[in-house]
């Protein structure tokens, strides 16, 4: 399998995060010596200014570890779904962290191959996830043993807006590279859920949805739409260019 790298959204917000929570440790030092400075003066102005700036930035410390630990699981699934592709053989290009111009879309892989294209979104989720219809829920065991729901995004919307901005965006350009009105190939959304401790339950559902222990074979025995390899040339190419 050939793969395409392009910017890193997931990396970019982690190293943003990272810088961050260096800023926050220092306003809570800074913050600390103050109140130390203060009690050494008798100031009791200066010390609530210390205080303050000592539990502000322990907060916001906590706050962007927190933010991220959740990136750092999101970037894990995507390796993950590299790692099981990356058997397939080199009639398949996979394209990871891939965004559109001047649109609000990070997509976190489209494969391309004799199969067809595949966008895949990817979840790293732990616990028990659940999707009836396009509603989601998701609850996971917490450090002490009890059960508690967790935040979930809406992956079915997510990939939805995701399919319907990159088709769009490619009808543009198949005008000019494939000499057509529209992009004339089907863009086969799939959700991946990729850690080995979740339990998908789902009825109803509006699009795919598949752990990583079924998205390799999903992909090899996907029966919609056969390309031809010229056709997977054209398409890459487009998709390089972005």
């Amino acid at each position: 399998m050939i793969t395409i790298n392009k910017k890193n959204f997931v990396k970019e917000t982690l190293s943003s995060l990272h810088f961050q929570t260096l800023i926050e440790i220092l306003i809570a030092i800074a913050g600390f010596f103050v109140m130390v400075h203060a009690i050494d003066v008798g100031s009791f102005l200066v010390f609530s200014g210390g205080a303050l700036a000592f539990l502000f930035g322990g907060y916001l410390y906590q706050s962007k570890i927190t933010q991220a630990r959740i990136w750092r699981s999101g970037l894990t699934g995507q390796k993950k779904v590299e790692e099981t592709l990356s058997s397939l053989d080199d009639r398949y290009t996979l394209i990871n962290n891939l965004s559109l111009p001047f649109k609000n879309c990070d997509i976190d892989h489209v494969l391309i191959g004799p199969k067809g294209i595949f966008l895949l979104e990817t979840k790293h989720y732990k616990g028990e996830v659940s999707c009836i219809g396009d509603r989601w829920e998701y609850q996971k065991i917490g450090r002490n043993g009890g059960i508690y729901r967790g935040y979930i995004s809406n992956p079915s919307r997510q990939l939805k807006r995701n399919i319907w901005e990159l088709k769009t965006y490619l009808d543009k350009r198949s005008r000019k590279m494939l000499h057509q009105s529209s992009f004339p190939y089907w863009i086969q959304g799939v959700v991946v859920f990729t850690n080995d401790d979740v339990v998908v339950r789902t009825k109803d559902e509006t699009v795919l949805i598949v752990t990583l222990n079924q998205l390799l074979d999903f992909i090899k025995n996907y029966k919609n739409e056969i390309l031809q390899p010229k056709d997977v040339s054209n398409i890459v190419k487009m998709f390089k260019e972005l």
